[in-house]
């Protein structure tokens, strides 16, 4: 599903979107450099507004056990990323800054 069908989609909500994104684990040191925000990535998305960035990786966890006790963990998606160096320069190979020039509108 793509960000534009997500959005169209008759049955979107604000936390069906937040189960959009995913949690990538870079190993102990990078998480904890980045303040969690990509290992936490969900539970920010989610409660952006109530859990602070030192508190992402607790929240995470809890997340996860709620969601497992619920029948739920289907909903949440976590990438393990321990070549994250190489996953960055595919992402931006593929993906980063480069526009169809079929979707560009001149005028």
């Amino acid at each position: 599903m793509t960000a534009s069908s997500t959005q169209m989609h008759d049955s979107w909500s604000f936390e069906r979107g937040a189960f959009q994104t995913v949690d990538r684990d870079y190993g102990k040191l990078i998480n904890r450099l980045s303040h969690h925000m990509m290992d936490g990535h969900v539970v920010h998305h989610l409660f952006f507004t109530r859990v602070p960035h030192y508190r992402l990786e607790e929240a995470t966890r809890s997340l996860v056990r709620g969601m497992e006790e619920r029948g739920q963990s289907y909903l949440y998606k976590q990438i393990d990323t321990p070549d994250f160096t190489q996953e960055i320069v595919r992402q931006f190979n593929d993906n980063w800054f480069f526009v169809d020039e079929k979707q560009i509108v001149r005028k």
